[in-house]
């Protein structure tokens, strides 16, 4: 085996975390072309086949890539633990927090605050993920995840906190009057989401209401939001948050069942939990206001 550049390790675990070569270069900030040439360099210089190439033509790790990959994401957190102590020996915390969410969380409660994490700790960087996908915290393609619902899996590696619980309410866009909000038809999910606690509220409504359903389906809230204040039907909306929105305005609920309402989840990967840049952005979290 001949001597090889510990630096070609982030791109095992880069290539691995992101299953293809664009996709890696996109998260390191390089070319496609740059992350093969260092891949192949690696497994030249190892002497090893580090990836094969599955059907969909991603990039699996070999038995002796898991092995390797094991050791080079030790190397990543001791590097990482380099940092933040680095950062209290300089009174300040830096590096990169990736904080992974459904769309409505982040643009409509994470980046309305986010100045008071900033003005906080300077040195830090976040990178917010509006990903509804649950991202896996053990190949960091998160190092924070929140959710509207307890994760099922994970085991003993993933630290769950309950954050709060956001109450939904009925919502239409604020120019129209009270007849007009009633005419208007509903708002549903599309067969994928009708699960969601919302969906099921909505769709039942909609049974009983002659106006029925509007001509278009939604995937997550933050599209119900946008087509809601586009006068294009009415939904739930989290109340709090909507009630900021000029645009909207809550429409009464007379003749309804009770309004659902949605716990947050703030998931974390156990061996990331004691970082002092995570550590900060938990906190951070822990002090927003999610009633």
């Amino acid at each position: 085996m001949q001597s090889f550049n510990w630096n070609d390790l982030k791109y095992l675990i880069a290539l691995h975390r992101s299953e293809t070569l664009l996709a890696a270069a996109r998260h390191l900030g390089t070319s496609d072309t740059t992350v093969a040439r260092r891949i192949a360099d690696l497994q030249d210089k190892l002497g090893v086949t580090l990836f094969l190439r599955d059907t969909a033509g991603r990039y699996v790790l070999t038995e002796i890539g898991h092995a390797i990959l094991i050791q080079a994401e030790t190397t990543e957190r001791a590097a990482m633990a380099v940092e933040d102590l680095l950062g209290h020996i300089t009174t300040r915390l830096t590096g990169v927090v990736r904080i992974s969410s459904v769309p409505v969380i982040i643009n409509r409660i994470l980046v309305p605050q986010i100045s008071r994490l900033q003005d906080q700790e300077p040195g830090l960087t976040l990178e917010l993920i509006p990903e509804a996908r649950l991202l896996d915290l053990s190949k960091r393609e998160a190092d924070l995840a929140l959710r509207f619902a307890r994760p099922a899996t994970g085991g003993l590696r993933i630290k769950a906190q309950k954050l709060g619980r956001l109450a939904f309410a009925l919502f239409a866009a604020s120019a129209l009057d009270e007849h007009a909000c009633s005419d208007l038809p509903w708002i549903e999910y599309e067969d994928a989401q009708a699960s969601l606690p919302q969906a099921r509220w909505l769709a039942k409504a909609a049974q009983r209401d002659p106006v029925g359903l509007a001509p278009l389906k939604v995937a997550d809230v933050e599209t119900a939001w946008e087509a809601a204040a586009q006068g294009l039907g009415k939904t739930l909306l989290p109340c709090s948050i909507a009630a900021a929105d000029a645009r909207l305005q809550q429409v009464d609920i007379r003749n309804h069942t009770r309004l659902p309402a949605r716990d947050v989840w703030l998931l974390s990967h156990a061996d990331q939990s004691d970082r002092a840049s995570v550590m900060a952005v938990k906190n951070w979290l822990n002090g927003l206001s999610w009633a």
